[in-house]
């Protein structure tokens, strides 16, 4: 019974080795699974109020270690000294804040993204990327470029033809009048589109990549991408919320039957809801009854309040049955060997629009609000002391320089001892000059380089240093600006955690180690830092951006509550 118990294993396991080199993997059991979890899930009952809490928290957490995270001092930040104060966006707030902010630029009506508004687009796309994974969704990336031909065939080109931005090749010779308008109707004929929606081509490169030879087995499929979209629209917004150009999240699932299409449906409108639900973002989900240029059975579509009480689109969903595939002519073959058209749904969400929408609900009167898993930062350091002849450059210029010497002295010594330990008995003479000279440049180097003023830069490089080694990225403002200013910004860049260092005559006298250098930047335990030891019962401010509540609190309380130890 054993031996057969563990031949079986075995195969299970190796079943499973192969199966993880699939790319598109059936599971359709984990979509069910999935679809039960969130129906079966009440947020209305005050009884689950802390356990939800507690889930949302930790789920936040593992989002945040799974992003990319880098920190900066502000001193290498190349918008650090950039303001915009006098913007005003003829009241709508949240586009106005986000160009305050620098995160976003509009250059002649086309908004680009600066490197604030980057992470936070980058951290969006891991939350909402998380949530597809767990239906089994594939994140993969089409061209954004596409067939005219394709749009032709589906008989959309029609419909879309005012929003189309085509791809003109470039002329190679001089043309007369009626030449030149021959070549532009064939190339709005058969050229080069920029995409304004992919569900064409996602049919047709899921055929392609089963060799036109699909089978009931292969299906359901779903996929999704984070990609650009681009529509002429006539009626477009001078705001992130709607432009000619804008990142979306468009995802795409093909089935064998209306049964597995229908409770797909189901699953992305619940997985839809439980991420603007994990946002806090208050939305109603507004079924459309009419055909639209989707073709669509049945859609719905993800409706959000904005301050000014209007609700705006911010995602939406289709159920297209088999109206492309029949016209592409796609077909998979089912149990009985009988070729039959695929089932089609398709679901997207504005990557852009999220954005607009999370400012637009939690910004306040000092600047943007936002949740701190999607913040550009969590933690900002500041230091009230900081003048413009010091800098935490200049300090780890002396850290730089006293292991250089440091390191000349050790080598030096460890020549010399050699030297007497070659030279035997005889050489108890030379041995006592080479004691004396040791003593002296260890008297010379081994002494505490740092003044007053330099002990709080020490600090701020140890928190800095800490929080960075720990996966919390955190943004050093170590520039010359006033202290007015760096409150300011950190307040309108929406960083939901500040730390203010001010040490008084006390905490400056602290004794630091001789070899600090060896601990301001260690990733090993803590607790057995000498800097740390140092430095535990300095107090700091601390200040929650979402409560507004500022504490004074020790160094030691700040790495517990950040959970470091």
């Amino acid at each position: 019974m054993n031996l057969l118990y563990f031949v079986f294993s075995s195969k299970l396991d190796i079943l499973k080795k192969k199966k993880k080199n699939i790319f598109f993997i059936n599971k359709y059991y984990n979509k069910t699974n999935y679809n039960n979890s969130y129906n079966n899930t009440n947020y209305n009952n005050s009884n689950n109020n802390g356990v939800r809490r507690k889930i949302i928290k930790r789920y936040n957490a593992l989002i945040v270690l799974s992003c990319n995270k880098k920190s900066y001092f502000g001193s290498e930040y190349i918008f650090n000294k950039i303001y915009n104060d006098n913007i005003k966006q003829n009241g709508d707030k949240a586009s106005e804040l986000l160009q305050r902010a620098n995160y976003i630029r509009d250059v002649n009506g086309l908004y680009n993204i600066l490197p604030l508004g980057l992470r936070v687009i980058n951290k969006i796309k891991y939350f909402v990327n998380h949530h597809l994974e767990k239906i089994n969704s594939h994140c993969l990336m089409l061209s954004i470029l596409q067939a005219k031909k394709l749009w032709n065939i589906s008989d959309r080109s029609k419909l879309y033809s005012d929003e189309f931005l085509y791809v003109y090749k470039q002329k190679q010779q001089k043309l007369n009048k009626n030449a030149e308008e021959i070549v532009k109707n064939k190339m709005e004929d058969d050229g080069c589109i920029l995409s304004p929606t992919c569900e064409e081509a996602s049919l047709s490169l899921i055929n392609q990549v089963f060799n036109e030879n699909i089978t009931a087995k292969c299906l359901p499929i779903l996929i999704h991408q984070f990609n650009y979209k681009f529509r002429n629209e006539k009626r477009f917004e001078k705001s992130l919320f709607k432009s000619k150009e804008f990142l979306m999240k468009d995802g795409y699932s093909f089935h064998s039957s209306e049964k597995c299409m229908n409770e797909t449906y189901e699953i992305y409108k619940n997985c839809y809801s439980h991420i603007f639900q994990q946002l806090n973002i208050t939305h109603n989900i507004i079924k459309k009854r009419k055909k639209d240029k989707m073709n669509a059975v049945e859609s719905h579509e993800f409706q959000v309040l904005c301050r000014d009480g209007k609700y705006k689109e911010a995602a939406h969903i289709f159920k297209l049955g088999d109206y492309y595939s029949k016209k592409l002519n796609i077909k998979y073959l089912d149990k009985k060997n009988e070729k039959k058209y695929i089932l089609m749904g398709s679901y997207g969400i504005g990557i852009y629009r999220l954005l607009y929408f999370l400012v637009d609900s939690f910004y306040d009167h000092e600047g943007i609000k936002l949740p701190e898993h999607l913040a550009p930062f969590t933690v900002y350091l500041i230091q009230t002391n900081q003048k413009s002849k010091y800098s935490s450059t200049k300090i780890r210029k002396i850290l730089g320089e006293v292991k250089t010497k440091a390191g000349q002295v050790f080598t030096v010594n460890d020549a010399q001892q050699k030297e007497a330990l070659s030279g035997g008995a005889g050489c108890n003479e030379n041995k006592e000059n080479n004691e004396n000279k040791t003593i002296e440049s260890t008297e010379r180097i081994f002494y505490n380089p740092l003044n007053s003023n330099d002990v709080e830069y020490v600090l701020a490089l140890f928190i800095y240093n800490t929080f960075k080694n720990n996966n919390v990225d955190i943004y050093y403002d170590d520039t010359d600006l006033h202290l007015s200013r760096k409150l300011k910004n950190c307040d309108l860049i929406g960083v939901p955690n500040r730390i203010i260092i001010n040490l008084n005559k006390t905490d400056k006298n602290v004794k630091v180690p001789v070899d600090f250098y060896n601990y301001i930047d260690s990733s090993h335990n803590i607790l057995t830092n000498k800097l740390y030891l140092a430095f535990q019962n300095i107090t700091i401010e601390h200040r929650k951006r979402s409560s507004q509540e500022t504490k004074m609190m020790t160094i030691q309380q700040l790495f517990r509550y950040f959970k470091f130890m």
